[in-house]
């Protein structure tokens, strides 16, 4: 017997969303090619569908042009590719905490099987 699909953990709330899209700007203005939240979230699904696990470390620095370490190490930025930065290391974390808030959402809705298409999931 095939159990049943387990929960789906909580998505973010439209204040969250907004805030998400805040510190987007805030990058932004700090580096103009920073992409919005629709294509981060399109990036994340793929990620989520990729068939093998792909660490953050490995591509937020691209999808944001950041360099991880810089703020949470209070280096200064090394390689010219890397032209984006978060504010501050709180501003990095908050984001960071968002947004696997948000993987966590999309990779169990995208797990969860449908079995009809009129299914709310």
């Amino acid at each position: 017997m095939k159990s049943a699909n387990p929960p789906v953990p909580p998505d973010l709330t439209p204040d969250q969303f907004d805030e998400l899209d805040s510190m987007l700007d805030d990058l932004r203005a700090r580096y103009d090619e920073t992409p919005q939240w629709e294509f981060c979230e399109g990036f994340m699904a793929a990620l989520v569908c990729c068939r093998r696990a792909i660490s953050p470390s490995e591509y937020l620095g691209e999808l944001l042009a950041v360099d991880l370490n810089a703020v949470t190490e209070g280096k200064a930025q090394s390689e010219p590719a890397i032209e984006g930065s978060f504010a501050d290391a709180a501003q990095q974390v908050r984001f960071l905490d968002l947004w696997h808030q948000r993987w966590q959402h999309v990779h169990a809705a995208l797990a969860h099987e449908v079995k009809a298409l009129d299914e709310e999931a």
